[in-house]
């Protein structure tokens, strides 16, 4: 579980394919996590990131945007990253340096495939990372769930693994069961859901879905096998710590879904963060960077000089010690 605050805070990256709504879940993240009074919209051009004016007149991320916060005593930069093909490099240099990377999709099966690049890079870089089907308010969401994951599982080398359920009222979702608490939670708007009593009707999709998610655990830890091979209940804390474990080693993919323009999901998105992101001392020993070295990155990104026309190297993102900087400016 999460700790204290630490000095150094962690870089998680939101990458994913245009139009997933990557700035609207960095928007959501920021607001639940108490930084933004009220959130803006990509519409309205009034969002943290996408700033910049060639930004807001193509109502698109064409730069990687930086933003801190805390949540639940954690430091955070966030960092969102473009999805247009055009500027994949401008993630590229965020994502190799980020602790966790958060893979955003779209429901609808044919649309998540777009995120297969993604995937590939960050399993070709053996980069931890999390997914979060984005959208769910959308009518009928909840049924091209198991469908979604089966698309996204032929593009993934890592195991894709949910580990919450949807619970459902007619095609709309209106909470979720926490596969490793087994508590079920009904989403409120502006406040964090509520604990309810897990419905009837969810339970036999969420054995179901909590055998798979033990089952996938266990291909990596021989103590938990031989639990589940003895017909044994393993403690909700066991279950927790092996999942954090395995996705800072990179051996599997854990899966939430939400709404970032309803901030439905986001905090139990924020929370497994917290949980399961490595900290920048695993983060640089997976980088190859010797121990007491401080910068993890250093990023030159092209620019054509607006005088000449040529292009020009203009560094772009330094993180030393954890935090994320521009050069010759105060870390952020």
């Amino acid at each position: 579980m999460s700790g204290n605050s630490q000095s150094t805070p962690r870089v998680a990256a939101i990458v994913g394919p245009y139009l997933s709504g990557k700035t609207s879940l960095m928007e959501s993240l920021l607001f639940v996590a108490g930084a933004l009074p009220r959130k803006g919209s990509v519409k309205e051009g009034n969002t943290v990131g996408d700033a910049s004016m060639e930004a807001k007149a193509r109502q698109m991320s064409v730069e990687a945007s930086l933003a801190t916060c805390e949540y639940q005593g954690e430091a955070w930069t966030l960092i969102d990253c473009p999805g247009s093909v055009e500027f994949r490099q401008e993630a590229v240099h965020a994502v190799m340096a980020a602790d966790i990377a958060v893979v955003v999709c779209d429901p609808d099966p044919a649309r998540a495939l777009m995120a297969a690049p993604a995937l590939k890079f960050l399993d070709d870089h053996k980069i931890p990372h999390v997914l979060f089907i984005n959208k769910m308010e959308a009518p009928g969401s909840a049924g091209k769930l198991k469908d979604v994951l089966n698309a996204l599982q032929v593009v993934s080398e890592r195991p894709l693994v949910l580990v919450e359920v949807p619970i459902r009222e007619g095609d709309q979702i209106t909470g979720y069961v926490d596969l490793i608490s087994e508590h079920a939670y009904k989403y409120e708007a502006g406040k964090d859901a509520d604990l309810v009593q897990l419905p009837d009707s969810v339970l036999p999709e969420e054995q179901e879905a909590r055998q798979i998610l033990l089952e996938k655990l266990a291909d990596f830890d021989d103590h938990l096998m031989e639990e589940l091979l003895s017909d044994l209940v393993p403690p909700q804390e066991e279950v927790s710590e092996d999942l954090a474990k395995d996705v800072r080693e990179d051996l599997l993919v854990p899966v939430y879904f939400g709404s970032a323009d309803k901030d439905s999901g986001v905090r139990r998105l924020f929370q497994a963060l917290c949980d399961e992101a490595p900290r920048v001392e695993t983060t640089a020993a997976r980088l190859g960077i010797p121990e007491g070295k401080d910068t993890l990155v250093q990023g030159l990104q092209d620019r054509p000089c607006p005088a000449c026309r040529q292009a020009e190297h203009l560094p772009r993102v330094a993180r030393r010690g954890g935090r994320w900087q521009l050069p010759g400016r105060q870390p952020r």
